[in-house]
C-alpha cells in the first residue's frame, strides 16, 4: 500500500514500513497476525466475488452489443417510469425488441436481482422519492398506491414496500406527517 512516497506493507511476519531505500519494521505481534489473517480472508472474498461475477458475465453468451443495447433500453425504460404500468418479462421485453430470456439474463447479472424484485425496487425507490415532495400521496390508501405504482395487489406492493424499507407502507406515512 503506498501512502504518498512510503510504502506500508504487510508480510506473514509482521508490518514493515518503507523509506527511500530503508525498511523499518514497526511491530510483529500475535494481533498483527490475527489482523493479517482478518484482512487476507476479507481481500481474498472481495478477489472471489469479482472473479465469481466475471464469469457469470462471460457465461452469458450475449454479445456484448446486444448487452449494451438492452442496458440503454432498460436506463430509458427507467427514465420515463415505465415500471409504473403493469409488467410482465416477457411484456418488457417486447417493449424494449429483445428476447425475454437476454433480458432476464441481463437484469440478473447486472442488477444482481430477479425481473420481479427489479422492477419492484424502482416503483418503491419512485414512491419514496415522490412521498417527500407530493403530500397528496400521503393521503393515498395502501390499494390507491399500489394501483399507482403498478402492483397487482396491496399485498405484493406492502410486501415489496417492507422488504426495502423494514416498515409497512401506512407506518412509514405515518412517520412522514
Amino acid at each position: 500500500m503506498k501512502i504518498h512516497n512510503h510504502y506500508v506493507f504487510i508480510p506473514v511476519s509482521g508490518l514493515y514500513y518503507q523509506h527511500d531505500s530503508e525498511t523499518f519494521l514497526i511491530f510483529r505481534t500475535l494481533k498483527m497476525s490475527r489482523l493479517f489473517k482478518k484482512l487476507r480472508k476479507y481481500i481474498v472474498a472481495i478477489l472471489t466475488r469479482n472473479k465469481k461475477k466475471e464469469i457469470a458475465v462471460s457465461s452469458l453468451k450475449i454479445s456484448d452489443t446486444i448487452i449494451l443495447d438492452v442496458m440503454d433500453k432498460l436506463a430509458k425504460f427507467e427514465n420515463n417510469h415505465g415500471f409504473l404500468q403493469p409488467m410482465t418479462l416477457h411484456k418488457l421485453a417486447k417493449k424494449l425488441k429483445t428476447n425475454p430470456k437476454y433480458l432476464s439474463k441481463i437484469i440478473n447479472n447486472h442488477y444482481e436481482k430477479n425481473f420481479s424484485s427489479y422492477i419492484n425496487d424502482l416503483r418503491i425507490q419512485y414512491l419514496l422519492k415522490e412521498l417527500k415532495t407530493d403530500d397528496s400521496l400521503k393521503k393515498y390508501t395502501i390499494k390507491s398506491l399500489a394501483k399507482k405504482l403498478g402492483f397487482g395487489n396491496a399485498e405484493s406492493f406492502a410486501k415489496a414496500f417492507k422488504r426495502q424499507t423494514n416498515m409497512n407502507p401506512s407506518e412509514y406515512i405515518h412517520n412522514l406527517k
